[in-house]
């Protein structure tokens, strides 16, 4: 299953931001996912997705920070409460002294380390799975054989992976990331910004290997995962029985790095969010930057310290996967069906979008609430948050496309065709691109092929 979020819940997506709405973005001087509401639906809009975002980041924060203590309590033995409070307290730290360009110099440190820690236990895992799996005749499994098409009572389904992962709620994430968005942003050329969704996605085919092969090794050599211990706390696990003390220490130290680089992005883009489309566009206009500033610095402080309160809630979850596709369907995927439709039509009217977006998180908590009470049985909670990302993706549409036929038009008003002019302008996508882009997919096809 990693694999498919990997591969089909990511690759699609970012191929399809680096060809079409990052050129947009860049075209129209966009800095944010909130301005780009704004220009298509109005100020209001861009309010209410700032703070459906805002809330998003908190809780996408606890989970990351979640990760990171439930790995210190693996291989330090910090109790649950001291790694979360020590986390945050790092993450605070080199932010509040650095800012953005410091979180984001900080990641690529932070992923040198992480290649160092994680290559050899990637490596070893690989040789022993093939080792094991000529000698054993163990399967490795399947990415699609055997699947069924369309099927509630099974744990996965071909339509709930490709249209409830792959479409809605992959291009969901991924195309109105406002953590990658900052990174394509602060790119000196539009060139690098339009890459940056490839590059990301290439490391993604490469990171699957070293994530998913040393967990089908645990799997394999330690039964009390999903009993005893947390899916989460695998590759601590291994490490700590194929690691001698130094290599353990570098792995210690990767793991740390990778799950903090998390927390980090998703405190600050909570800051920049709450500072630049909510604070400074609605609540108090016209200050001076040193005030902003100081704003920014608190929204810091406050996401960090609601990250360890919110951490626990990821207890209930049986994985941190479900607690993030849960997020991901109720807040993402009424936005996605409201971006996608105002691009794709000038006809959508702000009050359709407004509706749409209501009824589509409506939808998606009525159908998780009746999942969850037993009265419609999934295979799984995963599964669940597919299928629930599909209706409300489809009801959200069905809503802003009827109420904005059927309600008065922008154009009546004047305000749709400026828009709707802007969104149309011309935006170049350079060859190169186009030349990753084709790599990337042809990687993509390849790999779901041999793991078919």
């Amino acid at each position: 299953m990693a694999f498919h979020f990997y591969l089909i819940g990511a690759i699609p997506a970012l191929l399809f931001s680096a060809l079409r709405f990052l050129p947009l973005y860049r075209t129209l001087s966009i800095r944010s996912v909130p301005q780009f509401l704004e220009i298509r639906y109005g100020p209001q809009m861009r309010l209410l997705n700032a703070c459906v975002v805002a809330c998003s980041l908190l809780l996408l924060g606890g989970v990351s920070l979640f990760a990171v203590a439930q790995f210190l309590e693996v291989a330090v033995g910090w109790s649950f409460i001291t790694g979360g409070v020590a986390t945050a307290i790092v993450v605070l730290v080199y932010i509040l002294l650095g800012g953005l360009r410091a979180t984001i110099y900080n990641e690529i440190l932070q992923l040198t380390v992480v290649l160092l820690g994680l290559l050899p236990i990637g490596f070893l895992s690989i040789r022993y799975l093939l080792v094991t799996t000529r000698t054993d005749q163990v399967s490795l499994g399947h990415l699609w054989v055997g699947m069924p098409t369309a099927s509630v009572s099974s744990p996965f389904d071909v339509l709930g992976l490709t249209v409830g992962l792959g479409f809605v709620l992959g291009f969901g994430y991924w195309c109105t990331d406002f953590v990658l968005m900052q990174r394509a942003f602060t790119a000196r050329t539009e060139l690098a910004a339009q890459q940056v969704p490839l590059w990301s996605g290439l490391a993604k085919l490469f990171f699957a290997l070293l994530v998913v092969c040393p967990g089908l090794v645990a799997a394999r050599l330690f039964t009390q995962l999903g009993t005893t211990a947390r899916y989460e706390q695998a590759i601590p696990l291994l490490m700590q029985r194929a690691y001698g003390p130094v290599m353990l220490s570098v792995g210690c130290t990767a793991l740390a790095a990778s799950l903090l680089s998390g927390v980090a992005a998703n405190v600050a883009a909570f800051a920049s969010v709450w500072t630049e489309d909510i604070y400074r566009t609605q609540l108090c206009p016209g200050r001076r930057e040193e005030h902003y500033l100081i704003v920014g610095r608190c929204a810091v402080v406050f996401a960090a310290t609601l990250a360890v309160l919110d951490s626990s809630i990821t207890f209930y979850f049986s994985n941190m996967m479900e607690h993030v596709q849960l997020i991901f369907t109720i807040f993402g995927t009424p936005f996605w069906a409201i971006f996608l439709v105002g691009i794709l039509s000038p006809r959508i009217t702000t009050r359709g979008a407004f509706a749409g977006f209501l009824a589509g998180m409506c939808a998606s908590i009525l159908h998780l609430t009746v999942s969850i009470s037993g009265y419609l049985r999934y295979g799984s909670m995963m599964s669940a948050s597919f299928h629930s990302a599909i209706y409300a993706f489809f009801v959200t549409c069905l809503v802003a496309v009827g109420v904005s036929i059927f309600g008065r038009s922008d154009y009546e008003s004047g305000t749709g065709p400026t828009r709707w002019s802007q969104l149309k302008s011309t935006h170049r996508v350079y060859r190169s691109t186009w030349v990753l882009a084709m790599i990337l997919i042809a990687l993509l096809l390849s790999i779901n092929w041999l793991l078919r």
